[in-house]
């Protein structure tokens, strides 16, 4: 009896580890390694709230965040920088306009987070996507 409760805790066992690494392999997909260079890449994202628009940025592997944000209200482009830790935690706002972005990268290539704006006082939330290269 003994016997068959250690075999199948092994095998139990096996399995757990087997997932693991497969979860580690998905995530190494999307992330890398080692961060904050495996979030590097182009993201495309909309924000939403008391204004509205869309940005692109572009993540280095040394977690340096350059792009531009798009306002629907005008409409205008404005550039926009931060930075990006290593446990994903990434911060960016416009150069003119004062709106700030802070969110975190999740297991599926996607940050989430917030937006704020200084003059005039507005807020919502924002979520971008890694975009994925284009294969022929």
């Amino acid at each position: 009896m003994k016997t068959k409760i250690s075999i199948t805790l092994l095998f139990l066992m096996f399995l757990c580890v087997v997932f693991l690494l497969g979860a580690q392999k998905a995530c190494a997909e999307c992330f890398g390694a080692p961060l904050p260079g495996g979030f590097a890449g182009e993201y495309m994202g909309t924000y939403v709230g008391d204004d509205y628009g869309t940005f692109v940025i572009t993540i280095s592997p040394q977690g340096t965040i350059e792009g531009y944000l798009t306002i629907q209200k005008g409409p205008k482009t404005l550039p926009m920088n931060g930075s990006c830790s290593y446990g994903g935690d990434c911060e960016f706002h416009s150069y003119k306009e004062e709106i700030s972005f802070s969110g975190k990268i999740d297991f599926s290539c996607k940050i989430k987070g917030t937006w704020s704006q200084k003059e005039p006082s507005t807020k919502g939330i924002f979520i971008a996507a890694k975009i994925k290269p284009q294969h022929p």
